[in-house]
C-alpha cells in the first residue's frame, strides 16, 4: 500500500522542485507508517525550517482522519479514480471524482485541486492510499509526545508505557490477536501485562525486544548513536534486524546497548562486535554491541539513571555535550546550535529536576566556561 500511495502522490509532481517531491513522499511514507528513521530525521528537518511543511502535513492529518467509502475498492476502480483527479488537475478544473464520505473531504480538496499544488499531490494520495486499502486492514494507532513533556498510556492489553520527549508508539488495530506488536521511535519505559500466548514484541532502530512479561526501558532516538535496552525484572530477548537468527537474553539490571547502523559480523562468544559498517560516528574503542549493569545513582539514592527520567529526572553520565544536547533538547524543548568544538566533545555527569534551561546551562557552566544567548522567541540555545 505504501508503494501505490507514493508513487500516486509523486506521479504528477513533474512540475515541482526536488524539495517538494521529497516532502510529499516522506508525507507518504509517514501516513502510511513506512518511514525509516532517517526518513523521519529528514521529515523533521523540512517541517521546522519550512511553513508550507507544515501546512501540508496538517492538511494531510485532516484528510487522512476523515472516513472513505468504497474502502475496498477494486485496483481497476481506485486507477479510474486517479486518472480523473489527474485529469482535473492538469486542466486546472474543481475535483468532483473522488467519491468520499463527506463533503468536508471535497471543500479541503477543491482549492488544492485548482492550483495544483504540493498539498493537493499529497491529499489526493492520502485519499487514494485509503480507497485502495484492503478491506479488514488493521489501521495504525500512533501515540507521541513533543519534546519537553512526557506521557504515561495504557495499551489495549493492560500494559503500561511511559513516552519521553519527542517519541512516537505505533501498534495496530490487530494489536494482541495473534501477537502484541509495537513500533518505537524514542524512548520509553514499559511495564508489559503477562500473556504467554501472546508475546510482546518492540521494534526498535537495530533491535527487536521480545518479552512475555516484565519492566524495561528502551531508548531508540533515530538520531542517538545507540539504540539501548535496560531490564529492571523479567527477562527480554533480543534480535537483530539483519541477524534474526543470533538472539540474547537480558537478565535484570542488565542493560544491552547496540551502535546504529547495519552489523555486518560480530562474535557472538565474547558480545563484541568485530566488523561494521554503519553512519554514525565513533570512536575505533567503542564495541559496537555491549553490555553493563545498571544500578541505583548512589548509595543513599535508590534512583536508576536510565528509568529516572519517569520521575521528571534527567541524569547523565559521562555523556559528552554533543549528546547531552540532544537530551536537553528533547527534555526542554528548545534547539541548540553550538560553534565550540571543544565544548561538545567535553564530558559531564549530573542531573537536573526542576531546573529551568537557564538554571542547567549555568550549572554546566561551572564545570567548562562557555558563552551562550537563549533566544525566547525561537526557542534556541546559541553557544559561541
Amino acid at each position: 500500500m505504501g508503494d501505490f500511495f507514493r508513487k500516486t502522490a509523486l506521479s504528477v509532481a513533474g512540475c515541482y522542485c526536488m524539495t517538494q517531491n521529497r516532502l510529499s513522499d516522506l508525507i507518504a511514507k509517514k501516513k502510511s507508517a513506512e518511514l525509516s528513521p532517517s526518513e523521519l530525521i529528514e521529515l523533521n528537518v523540512l517541517l521546522k525550517e519550512e511553513e508550507a511543511a507544515r501546512r501540508a502535513l496538517a492538511k494531510a492529518d485532516a484528510i487522512w482522519n476523515q472516513p472513505v467509502e468504497n474502502a475496498a475498492a477494486s485496483p481497476v476502480y481506485v486507477q479510474d479514480r486517479w486518472n480523473a483527479l489527474q485529469a482535473k488537475i492538469a486542466a486546472g478544473a474543481a475535483v468532483d471524482a473522488l467519491p468520499v464520505a463527506r463533503k468536508s473531504i471535497l471543500k479541503i480538496l477543491l482549492p488544492y485541486a485548482a492550483a495544483a499544488c504540493l498539498a493537493t499531490i499529497v491529499a489526493a494520495g492520502i485519499v487514494m492510499w485509503k480507497l485502495s486499502r484492503p478491506h479488514g486492514m488493521a489501521k495504525q494507532n500512533i501515540i507521541s509526545t513533543k519534546n519537553g513533556s512526557r506521557s504515561k498510556v495504557q495499551l489495549p492489553d493492560g500494559t503500561v508505557v511511559w513516552l519521553n520527549g519527542g517519541s512516537q508508539l505505533a501498534y495496530s488495530d490487530s494489536f494482541g490477536q495473534e501477537l502484541r506488536e509495537v513500533k518505537l521511535i524514542g524512548e520509553a519505559f514499559f511495564d508489559v501485562s503477562k500473556d504467554a500466548e501472546h508475546p510482546f514484541i518492540i521494534h526498535a532502530n537495530e533491535i527487536n525486544i521480545k518479552v512475555l512479561g516484565t519492566a524495561f526501558n528502551v531508548r531508540a532516538y533515530p538520531d542517538d548513536k545507540r539504540t539501548e535496552a535496560s531490564l529492571i525484572h523479567g527477562l527480554i530477548e533480543v534480535s537483530f534486524n539483519n541477524r534474526p537468527s543470533d538472539r540474547m537474553l537480558l537478565k535484570p539490571n542488565e542493560k544491552i546497548s547496540v551502535m546504529n547502523g547495519e552489523i555486518q559480523k560480530f562474535d557472538m562468544s565474547d558480545k563484541a562486535i568485530v566488523e561494521t559498517t554503519h553512519k554514525p560516528t565513533r570512536n575505533a574503542e567503542e564495541p559496537l554491541i555491549s553490555f553493563s549493569k545498571i544500578g541505583n545513582v548512589s548509595p543513599s539514592d535508590s534512583t536508576i539513571p536510565e528509568t529516572a527520567w519517569i520521575k521528571n529526572k534527567l541524569i547523565f553520565r559521562n555523556k559528552s555535550f554533543e549528546e547531552l544536547a540532544k537530551d536537553m533538547e528533547r527534555w526542554y524543548n528548545v534547539s541548540f546550535e553550538c560553534s565550540d568544538s571543544a565544548l561538545l566533545q567535553k564530558h559531564f555527569t549530573g542531573s537536573f529536576y526542576h531546573e529551568s534551561i537557564s538554571e542547567a546551562l549555568e550549572i554546566l557552566r561551572l564545570s567548562y566556561p562557555f558563552h551562550y544567548k537563549i533566544d525566547k522567541n525561537k526557542n534556541i540555545v546559541v553557544i559561541q
